[in-house]
């Protein structure tokens, strides 16, 4: 059986307390440019998705608006009420799977500052930390989809555009969870994953 890939940034873990067969995901600064240039395609393309609803509401293929500094302030609230949402989805995510989610803010590979929701300790089975990971995209997106058809629809275009290019993180950490084979439990850190190999032995090398 092909096993994961060779990746620089899984690193085996090789204390006693972990045991063997045990990987830690610590995304890196190379990644955190990765990300962000993958962020503002992914925001683009936000703002092209969600101005569609409201296009689709006026009747017309072409728009304009009038921002005033009330807007600016609406919009600026809305974004990070929408950043604030999606760590709450992911908390209650990990509370429906029977952790004890925990709040906070990290550097992503020491350059790009990032909220985070974590559960120290609790293990995941793979199929239940890719629910953690993807459900906020995925619920806010489609409820912010279906809400840009509204009469408020215009100010949800930015706010919802900049969320989706903020999980662009939750995406690669879904891409590289599901490289790991269905039996692995994940560990939720502040800034990684750490996936624990039921029945496969720790690596002789670094990386995996």
């Amino acid at each position: 059986m092909i096993g994961p890939k060779r990746d620089p940034e899984s690193v085996p873990v090789r204390d006693q307390e972990s045991g063997p067969g045990v990987i830690e995901w610590r995304p890196g600064a190379w990644s955190a440019i990765t990300w962000n240039a993958a962020a503002i395609l992914v925001t683009v393309a936000g703002l092209v998705l969600f101005t569609q609803p409201v296009m689709l509401r006026s009747g017309s293929a072409s728009g304009t608006f009038q921002v005033g500094l009330v807007d600016l302030l609406l919009v600026l609230a809305l974004t990070v009420l929408l950043l604030v949402v999606h760590e709450a989805i992911h908390g209650l995510a990990m509370r429906g799977f029977g952790a004890r989610p925990t709040f906070g803010a990290t550097l992503v590979g020491h350059v790009v500052p990032a909220l985070y929701t974590t559960a120290a300790g609790h293990r995941f089975a793979r199929s239940q930390y890719l629910v953690v990971a993807a459900t906020p995209a995925v619920t806010i997106s489609v409820l912010g989809f279906l809400a840009c058809f509204g009469p408020w629809g215009g100010y949800l275009i930015v706010p919802l555009a900049v969320h989706l290019g903020g999980c662009v993180g939750d995406g690669f950490a879904v891409m590289r969870t599901l490289r790991e084979p269905s039996t692995t439990t994940c560990e939720d850190l502040r800034d990684g994953i750490r996936f624990r190999r039921i029945g496969v032995p720790a690596p002789a090398g670094r990386g995996t």
